[in-house]
């Protein structure tokens, strides 16, 4: 099976699960799964091409406003061709808290910052490893107690080398699951 279509069904067959168990919108003690796509443009001084970038996203929710998340994506990209044009492969991953400015059904914006790891390896060439700080906005709107599309807009800024502030644009869907720690 090619890898686009692998990915495809697997992401189908989690929907599918996860919307048997979805219960409530954001409130303490629940847990979000997101899954979606971005829009990664990177840096000019990278040279490399702006690509698309999937990801899945797991958020608790310590109160009905604050919430923590973790995030990996897979970055698949070229080089540009002044560069060689070689394939380059990586991971985006971010753990970050996420602010709820106020909840006002069905839209809920939020304010998410924290900090990550870009895991970039060129083919044939060693691997490399930058820190990030990100910042961004975005806003889920619900469509039903469990299910939510999400959309945001992140700023990263590399914390090693001058002129490395990529952004990247995310498109989601959010299924909120019944609390996964029993009280």
């Amino acid at each position: 099976m090619k890898r686009k279509y692998r990915y495809q069904a697997i992401v189908a067959a989690l929907t599918m699960l996860i919307i048997g168990q979805a219960t409530a919108e954001n409130h303490a003690g629940a847990t979000t799964l997101t899954l979606a796509g971005a829009y990664y443009h990177f840096a000019p001084s990278r040279h490399l091409e702006n690509t698309a970038m999937p990801n899945v996203a797991l958020a608790y929710n310590f109160t009905d406003r604050w919430a923590i998340e973790g995030d990996i994506g897979s970055l698949n990209t070229n080089q540009k061709p002044s560069m060689g044009g070689r394939g380059v492969h990586g991971f985006l991953y971010t753990v970050d808290g996420i602010y709820r400015c106020f909840i006002h059904r069905p839209f809920e914006p939020y304010l998410i910052a924290g900090v990550g790891l870009l895991a970039m390896k060129p083919s044939g060439l060693n691997s490399t490893h930058q820190g990030n700080i990100n910042a961004g906005i975005g806003t889920q709107v619900f469509f039903s107690k469990s299910f939510a599309l999400r959309g945001e807009v992140r700023d990263l800024y590399m914390t090693s080398g001058a002129g490395k502030n990529d952004y990247m644009i995310n498109f989601g869907v959010s299924f909120l699951l019944e609390n996964l720690i029993k009280k």
